[in-house]
């Protein structure tokens, strides 16, 4: 992974020099454009029902390689991480392979290139589950928004738009290999490792592993880990 260029410096001024770095680049004005108001919805209320956050809090965090903490938070809609930066609430610039570690607990997200359970190629901000040396096992925090209804007839009732929380996505990622869906089946998850089919199917069953628990996944993963 490339060095992180805003690693040696404050975050105020990353900010800073990531804008001068766009005007400097010519986009298109419309790209520009698009990121003003980007960032202008980050700050905006939002009145819309539900929540774009897992979790709202903004928590102390470190991006790997660097030892400056901020305060960060992720947006499950637009997929962001947001900082905040005397009251205000900046995106943090994204790169391939980045690492955002949480000081106050175990939760890593990292910024990684995907295939989700369609077999597209994504990009996005994965939660780390099992975090190992050969094995990872990841979970995808996805909230959409339900569209308003309106009634149809004087039967119906008003239904306002709703942020909601998508069904859980896990993933896997087996040395330097990419990054799949993870189908959270016994039949899928003893494949992982096809040789070791036998000794994944031991454990699942001893351990009586909930593959709807991230702590039973977390003791998966470390337990294929040891096999590799």
């Amino acid at each position: 992974m490339k060095k992180i260029l805003f690693l040696s410096i404050s975050l105020t001024a990353l900010f800073s020099n990531f804008a001068e770095a766009q005007i400097n680049a010519q986009q298109t004005v419309n790209d520009i454009v698009t990121n003003e108001r980007r960032f202008a919805d980050k700050n905006a209320a939002d009145k819309t029902a539900g929540s774009k956050y897992f979790n709202e809090s903004f928590l102390p965090a470190k991006i790997a390689g660097s030892n400056e903490i901020i305060l960060v938070r992720h947006n499950a809609y637009t997929d962001d991480i947001e900082v905040s930066i005397n009251n205000e609430v900046k995106i943090l610039p994204s790169e391939l392979n980045m690492t955002i570690n949480m000081t106050n607990s175990a939760t890593s997200y990292e910024y990684v290139e995907y295939t989700n359970e369609k077999g597209e190629k994504k990009q996005g901000y994965l939660k780390l589950i099992s975090n190992n040396p050969k094995v990872k096992i990841y979970k995808s925090e996805v909230v959409y928004l339900k569209p308003e209804v309106h009634p149809a007839s004087g039967y119906d009732t008003y239904q306002p738009a709703t942020y909601k929380k998508a069904k859980d996505e896990y993933f896997f990622k087996i040395g330097d290999s990419e990054i799949k869906t993870l189908p959270l089946k016994k039949k899928a998850i003893v494949s992982i490792v096809p040789e070791k089919e036998k000794e994944i199917a031991s454990f699942i069953k001893e351990n009586k592993i909930s593959f709807s628990e991230d702590a039973d996944l977390n003791q998966l993963g470390k337990f294929i880990n040891s096999l590799m």
